[in-house]
């Protein structure tokens, strides 16, 4: 998933993802969380490519371990990404 942003504005990305969770029933913690850690990542994948460097989803679980995140939080990060790799999909 190397790119995930289109070159609209972030939040015109997640706002119809947010729209999406409430259509499919998503628990409410998924509704609150996911779309504010899909803006996270949305914009360090948008920095990091703006400074050249490697945007990919592998590399920002690494940057949240070196931070000091564990296993249940890059697993919440990943469960995030995941419902919205399948928004993306189904709004294709």
């Amino acid at each position: 998933m190397t790119d995930v942003a289109p070159p609209t504005s972030v939040e015109s990305t997640v706002a119809p993802f947010i729209v999406w969770l409430a259509r499919h029933r998503s628990p409410l913690d998924h509704r609150h969380h996911c779309p504010d850690t899909v803006e996270r990542f949305l914009r360090w994948q948008h920095c990091q490519r703006d400074q050249g460097n490697s945007h990919a989803e592998h590399d920002y679980y690494v940057q949240l371990r070196r931070c000091g995140a564990g296993d249940t939080q890059v697993d919440e990060v990943r469960t995030a990404i995941t419902l919205f790799r399948r928004y993306l999909i189904a709004s294709d």
